[in-house]
């Protein structure tokens, strides 16, 4: 065999190997990729049924809560943030509504109207945020549920309750010195849509609750006249 063709021999099976190598790397890969693939899938499906647990939790413990309301008294106090915009409202479209939404704490034992009762319209998760994602409506519930995240859960009812002179000195201060206009309000009963918003941390715990009302609408329903204190609400 000539030098030429050991040569060529050699080179072949250089490349051979090269090759075959090459071969298993590629195998290596795919495998790593599959096992990649399917880590991911898996974790995907992890954080799917951890978040349909956590879902269900927070709406169940959003029923007990609701039950616990419906069983006793229940009543409205005024919130550090008083005033935001009727755009978020559940009555954005009512043509009754006063374009200004107050913001409430509802609170359990503790009756702001006489004899209150309220219905419910409907319940839902509103957002469920972790420390990965991302916008200010996520920024929001994490400043408030905790650098974990949380989520928020949305309850739409519709509140009834009689007016006593409690029930103004809560809600409607202003207008205590107006004791005519006081005496005609006494008595009344009003209804209105509440939107009740729940904040929740990972932990399952209820850590802020917010109830948001047009309470200048169902006044001004009364029809009881013109009057700036409500107007300026």
């Amino acid at each position: 065999m000539s030098v030429t063709q050991k040569r060529q021999r050699q080179e072949d099976a250089a490349n051979e190997s090269r090759v075959y190598n090459l071969t298993l790397d590629t195998n290596n890969l795919r495998q790593q990729i599959q096992q990649l693939r399917e880590l991911r899938d898996a974790h995907a499906t992890r954080l799917l049924l951890d978040g349909q647990r956590f879902e269900g939790d927070v709406l169940q413990l959003t029923w007990t809560l609701l039950d616990g309301l419906r069983g006793g008294t229940f009543g409205l106090s005024a919130s550090k943030r008083s005033v935001f915009s009727s755009r978020t409202h559940i009555s954005q479209h009512d043509p009754g509504a006063s374009g200004g939404v107050h913001q409430f704490v509802m609170q359990q034992g503790r009756s702001t109207f006489r004899r209150p009762s309220f219905s419910l319209k409907s319940i839902r998760v509103l957002a469920m945020v972790d420390c990965n994602t991302a916008g200010e409506q996520a920024n929001e519930i994490i400043s408030v549920c905790g650098r974990a995240g949380g989520c928020v859960v949305e309850v739409l009812a519709s509140l009834t309750g009689g007016i006593a002179r409690e029930t103004i000195a809560a809600l409607f201060p202003q207008i205590l010195s107006d004791e005519v206009l006081v005496a005609r309000i006494i008595g009344q009963r009003i209804t209105f849509s509440s939107r009740l918003l729940l904040f929740f941390n990972t932990q399952r715990r209820l850590v802020q609750q917010v109830a948001q009302a047009d309470l200048a609408a169902a006044l001004k329903a009364l029809h009881l006249g013109e009057s700036s204190d409500f107007t300026e609400m």
